[in-house]
């Protein structure tokens, strides 16, 4: 199974402003780092959650039999854009009617616009924003209560 990412988001979770208030910067003389850690922030709790934050087109390749119930990688999934004929979404996965040796389907994930992010992953994003830019030489990766912030969306695989 292989998933690619068509389209990243069209906007991050998280604003320049939003990332520059919870910082308490003012001037712009650090917008470009700003800029960079936001994106960073968003990949890393976008990777340690396998969830999409904002809007993003994605397409999974893989060979499957028929009555396969496939979860979709990337969640949650907003709308399938391309599949084979037979083929339904259920929830956050795909229930294929018969065996189709190169599933291709692209589908949309994410929760919408910044705004439809749910408070807890924006906050998440916010504090690794302030704690990678306060700590530029730390090697410790994510400040104290990062964790807890993003359990509850982690993906339990069976």
């Amino acid at each position: 199974m292989t998933s690619y990412l068509i389209a990243g988001p069209g906007e991050e979770p998280v604003s320049l402003a939003e990332a520059k208030a919870y910082c308490r910067i003012d001037g712009t003389d650090e917008d470009a780092l700003l800029g960079a850690l936001i994106a960073a922030a968003r990949l890393h709790v976008e990777s340690l959650t396998g969830r999409a934050l904002v809007t993003q087109t994605w397409r999974l390749v893989l060979n499957c039999p028929a009555g396969l119930v496939i979860p979709l990688p990337v969640v949650p999934v907003a709308e399938l854009l391309e599949a084979p004929e037979g083929a339904v979404l259920q929830g956050d996965s795909l229930l294929l009617a018969a065996a189709i040796e190169t599933l291709s389907v692209d589908y949309i994930a994410g929760y919408g616009g910044a705004e439809d992010v749910p408070a807890d992953l924006k906050q998440a994003v916010l504090a690794l924003i302030a704690y990678w830019y306060e700590h530029r030489d730390s090697l410790t990766s994510a400040p104290i209560g990062f964790e807890r912030l993003i359990a509850s969306y982690k993906r339990v695989r069976l």
